[in-house]
């Protein structure tokens, strides 16, 4: 029987959350060499490579990101109980959002930040993880709200409501090295490689469309659903990276990524909640799931998208 020790999986869920060793041990008190000795110990229970550590930080690998995920699971559940027991088994006012990896992080972000403002006294919790397991979390009531770029309530049946947030125009991206080897766009793109979406994805299959309308063939290094991916193997100038205008704003504000093209394409990532239909049993939650629901809008307060992307960087037509 495989023991794990919890406390390593904490430690590694703080980390791979936080984006560095250095970053984490601000949150967790130790020392980045007490740290990494603990995150060994786990990689050593676990008979895997859990992270790929480099000078800007560490990255999930395959097998880090099926144990990230599962770690999602655990201790945000943990944080609940807790609360519950705190609070005499009294059910606080927690709303729990489930976002799939295709979805920029800042989405579920934002969603956060307007839950915080508009009802105080509100938790959220996040749990990342594949279409099916949210969709059956979401039937069990074990999350309140999903966060995809499809509309999944047709697939959920009737009971099931669901609010197009937002369209995100979409870019081609990549480090300042290959922006200065596709001088011209699109037809240089054949001089490097891409880094996409899986071909069932809504938005590669409108990349695939717009590269064979104009007769553009190109190569594909990574195939991946992991937005974040993405975006950081474009920063560490592995090929061009196709993202929404949200995902790379910060990075086109700090120029650490470039615009391969002035004005968008057409190419469009939707932003879809689906909750259920049914008033949530706390009333704080339920009044924050209907905020969400019916006047949260994901621009606005996404600084320097407008001024990066123009005014084609809007709200859900």
């Amino acid at each position: 029987m495989l023991l794990l020790n919890y406390h390593h999986l904490y430690y590694f869920w703080t980390v791979a959350r936080s984006g560095s060793i250095a970053a984490a041990t601000q949150r967790l008190h130790l020392s980045q060499s007490a740290l990494s000795l603990q995150l060994k110990e786990l990689e050593r229970s676990c008979k895997a490579r859990l992270l790929e550590r480099s000078r800007r930080g560490v990255a999930l690998t395959p097998e880090g990101r099926t144990v990230f995920e599962h770690c999602e699971r655990i201790f945000p559940e943990g944080e609940e109980l807790t609360a519950l027991i705190q609070n005499g088994f009294q059910a606080p006012a927690l709303l729990r959002l489930g976002v799939r990896p295709t979805v920029s992080r800042d989405a579920a972000l934002r969603a956060m930040a307007f839950v915080k403002e508009v009802e105080r006294a509100c938790r959220v919790t996040v749990i990342s993880a594949e279409p099916e397991d949210l969709m059956a979390r979401l039937k069990a009531r074990s999350i309140d709200l999903l966060i995809s770029n499809r509309d999944y309530a047709p697939a959920l049946g009737e009971g099931y409501r669901s609010r197009l947030v937002s369209r995100l125009p979409v870019y081609f991206v990549a480090s300042r090295a290959i922006k200065s080897v596709v001088r011209s766009f699109p037809a240089d793109l054949k001089k490097t490689v891409l880094l996409l979406r899986p071909s069932d994805n809504p938005v590669r299959r409108q990349v695939d469309q717009f590269l064979s309308r104009r007769g553009v063939s190109c190569s594909v290094a990574a195939d991946s659903d992991d937005v974040d991916l993405l975006r950081r193997l474009a920063l560490e100038g592995f090929g061009v990276a196709v993202l929404s205008a949200l995902s790379v704003a910060s990075d086109l504000k700090t120029g650490r990524l470039a615009l391969l093209h002035a004005a968008p394409v057409g190419i469009e990532e939707q932003v879809w909640f689906v909750c259920d239909a049914r008033p949530h049993a706390n009333p704080t939650v339920r009044r924050a799931l209907d905020g969400l629901m019916d006047r949260f809008a994901l621009f606005g307060k996404v600084p320097g998208v407008r001024s990066l992307l123009g005014r084609s960087a809007g709200m859900a037509r």
